[in-house]
Order: C-alpha cells, then sequence, then structure tokens
C-alpha cells in the first residue's frame, strides 16, 4: 500500500514547485490482471462510483492494465483513504494489483498549472578552503529554472560579522543560531512589508556571513534595510543593493557549489 507519507511526499513537492493542490485536477487509477474480463467488471463497478473508464490494454509482458480517472480535489490524507478502498477492490476481485495514481489537468492538452513565481527549495551546499581559511556555501539552486530572473534583478547583499569559535573562524555555535534567526527576521520583514523576495545563498568566511536575497523593489527594500538597522533591535549589519540583471551573484555561487 502507497504510505500516507509518500503521498505528503507526492502533494509537498507539488506545492513547492507552485501547484495548486487544493484545485480540481484529473486523477488516474490503474488496476493490473492477468485476465482483461474481470477488469471490465472491476470497470463497471467503479463506473458507478464517478470513476469515467479510459482504457484497458496489454503490456509486454502480457499483463493487462485499467486505466479509470476522475476529476476531483484530494489532499494527502483523503487520497489515502481512497486509494484504500481502491486496494480493497482489487482484493475483492483478486486482482494481480492495483497499482495507483497520476495526477494531471483536468484539460488533457496541458501540464498542471502552476505559479512559475514559486521557487522550490533545492539547498545545496559546499564548503572550500580560501587563504588557508574555511569558508561554507548554501545557496538554492532551484533557480536555474526561475523564469524571471529579469524582473528579480536586485539582488540584497547583507554582512554582518560574528565572534569566531576556534582558528578557522568559523561562528560558535550561538553565534550560529543567532545568525540563522537573523536571516529569517530579515526575510519576514520583507514579506510582512509586501516587498517580494527570494532567498539565494549565503557563505560564511573569515568571521563574516554574508547573505544574498533577490527582489524586484529596490527602493521598498532599500528603505526597509535602512529602516531595520536602524531600529530593528537585531545584530549589526551592513547592505548593498546590488542590480545584477544578469544573474552574476547566482552564477558565481553555483560556480562553487560544483
Amino acid at each position: 500500500m502507497i504510505a500516507l507519507e509518500k503521498i505528503q511526499e507526492i502533494y509537498d513537492h507539488m506545492h513547492s514547485n507552485g501547484v495548486n493542490t487544493d484545485a480540481d485536477m484529473l486523477y488516474g487509477y490503474f488496476f493490473t490482471n492477468s485476465e482483461p474480463q474481470t477488469l471490465e467488471k472491476v470497470s463497471e463497478l467503479l463506473k458507478s462510483e464517478g470513476f469515467e473508464h479510459v482504457d484497458i490494454y496489454p503490456d509486454d509482458t502480457g499483463e493487462y492494465w485499467l486505466h479509470l480517472e476522475r476529476i476531483e480535489s484530494h489532499n494527502a490524507s483523503s487520497l489515502f483513504e481512497l486509494n484504500k478502498t481502491l486496494y480493497a477492490v482489487a482484493d475483492k476481485f483478486n486482482l494481480s494489483s492495483y497499482d495507483g495514481f497520476d495526477i494531471g489537468n483536468p484539460d488533457k492538452n496541458l501540464p498542471i498549472e502552476r505559479d512559475t513565481y514559486a521557487v522550490p527549495e533545492q539547498f545545496a551546499s559546499n564548503d572550500f578552503i580560501i587563504d588557508d581559511l574555511p569558508c561554507l556555501l548554501s545557496a538554492n539552486k532551484a533557480f536555474e529554472q526561475f523564469p524571471h530572473k529579469d524582473e528579480f534583478l536586485y539582488f540584497i547583499e547583507i554582512k554582518s560579522k560574528y565572534t569566531v569559535g576556534s582558528a578557522s573562524q568559523l561562528p560558535t555555535e550561538e553565534e550560529l543560531q543567532d545568525l540563522n534567526d537573523f536571516e529569517i527576521f530579515v526575510e519576514n520583514n520583507l514579506t510582512q512589508n509586501k516587498i517580494p523576495n527570494y532567498y539565494v545563498g549565503r557563505t560564511t568566511y573569515n568571521s563574516e556571513r554574508t547573505v544574498y536575497l533577490v527582489t524586484n523593489e529596490k527602493e521598498g527594500a532599500t528603505g526597509l534595510m535602512d529602516f531595520l538597522k536602524e531600529h530593528g533591535n537585531q545584530r549589526d549589519f551592513e547592505f548593498n543593493i546590488i542590480e545584477d540583471p544578469e544573474w552574476k551573484i547566482y552564477s558565481e555561487l553555483m560556480n562553487r557549489l560544483e
């Protein structure tokens, strides 16, 4: 049986890629059996439940597949419960299997609709040596497929000094947590003030954390960062708004990930 956790992973992945998982979508359901006549009986039963018969067809092994579909809305829990019902149907008719589901656009000629401004989190990290000191890098590789780079061309570069924990010039555990909290603080303030922003990446090197976010609101971001610098009651930092239409900053981060 397909585990609830696995189904939840599928929905989480779709959501992170900008798919409205609450919308009606075309769900396909698949059964297998060595005898197509039994699959026809299953199809007749499920058609009475609103499923539409698509096809019964053989594969290369001689096994037959029944494909049914229905336009509906699901979340992980509701699809898990429906799957349990379909597994029970397969058991009742002694089928080879209920083989699971797929999800598509109700218009079969179109891919699943997604918000192209949604950027999934595909973070990667690397560490390397610069002038005998370690540099830690973390960046979101998902921007490789981001179609709105020409709009989001203002990189917010934020630099903050930290207390080192050893000769490596890396932060103490306490400082590391404080640095991470500070990044969240900045992101939340940008979002709460309706300034579109994406977290791109960061470096930690030689007593300094450098964070990069990207926005399409230069003036709004500048004003907010000035305010936070003066009144944010957070750690000291410096910032710069860099106009980078070619996304050279991002490309450099990606090169260092390799």
